[in-house]
């Protein structure tokens, strides 16, 4: 598996070569005729699917409850990773949270399975309009120690042009919890501009020089509520928590040509591999599986 460090470089050089004018436009050209090749392999939406797709198309983000949809074991699963996640000791993490490690995610693999289902690859590949390649889940604990730093600073994701993640609560959520908070898209379209914005963090003093803090969005809520994003078109961060911590679990997906993904948050490909007579053919091509 290639090491965290080589592959941020190599995904840095390639977005870097991507700036230049002249490969900007050869890629976006490229890019399209991709889109355009595969816009007759894409199969329909399931029911539900379109206002999620329109909502992304025209937002980048559709606030969701998924406390219907999430089957009853999904739910049981989530229940034990935030017991597993709530007996962890704080003092023994580094960090500003802990998460449950892919190994352990697939000792039971419910939920990312509910994530690989036919449906959520539906809405990606529609909205993403090319091959989609699912990242997993991540299932982790937000320390309410109001630390700022990393994902709690707003940024863009880098890892493709476009991404959808579906990010669920896992506990009640006020705003002094953590909260998702996000800038719609004339806001984060005005901050790239007003930061000359490329890549990386930006510290909250900077954001609110050019956007004010009135126009930063929370999204509050229950548990199993959420939303789905994309949080390479929106910037976005996970507000630091003052009160509560916060549990959380969060789907990612991208295309199968990305400019990078960062292994350390991959599911182990053999174990993947070992559920692949649980796979429809689309799923076992959206994990990398034959």
């Amino acid at each position: 598996m290639t090491s965290p460090t080589v592959s941020r470089v190599v995904g840095k050089l390639r977005r870097g070569v991507v700036r230049v004018p002249v490969v900007r436009q050869l890629d976006e050209l490229r890019y399209q005729a991709r889109r355009g090749r595969h816009s007759d392999a894409i199969g329909p939406l399931e029911a539900g699917g379109h206002s999620v797709l329109d909502g992304l198309r025209a937002n980048g983000l559709v606030r969701h409850r998924f406390s219907e949809e999430l089957p009853d074991p999904a739910k049981a699963q989530a229940t034990r990773f935030v017991e597993r996640l709530r007996a962890v000791d704080r003092p023994s993490v580094t960090g500003t949270s802990a998460r449950i490690g892919p190994e352990e995610q697939l000792d039971d693999p419910t939920l990312y399975l509910w994530g690989l289902s036919e449906a959520h690859l539906a809405v990606a590949e529609h909205y993403f309009g090319l091959p989609v390649r699912y990242l997993g889940l991540e299932v982790k604990r937000e320390f309410a120690n109001g630390e700022v730093g990393d994902v709690r600073q707003f940024h863009l994701d880098i890892e493709d042009r476009r991404m959808m993640k579906m990010i669920v609560y896992l506990s009640d959520v006020t705003p002094s919890c953590g909260p998702f908070e996000y800038l719609d898209r004339a806001d984060t379209e005005a901050a790239v501009d007003g930061l000359s914005y490329w890549s990386g963090f930006v510290a909250d003093d900077r954001m609110a020089a050019v956007i004010p803090r009135t126009r930063w969005q929370s999204l509050l809520g229950p548990t199993y509520s959420g939303v789905y994003v994309d949080t390479c078109r929106l910037f976005h961060r996970a507000t630091p928590p003052s009160t509560t911590d916060r549990y959380s679990m969060t789907f990612s997906y991208c295309s199968t040509t990305p400019f990078q993904v960062f292994p350390e948050f991959l599911q182990v490909a053999e174990r993947v591999a070992g559920l692949a007579d649980q796979m429809s053919r689309r799923q076992r091509q959206a994990v990398g599986v034959r």
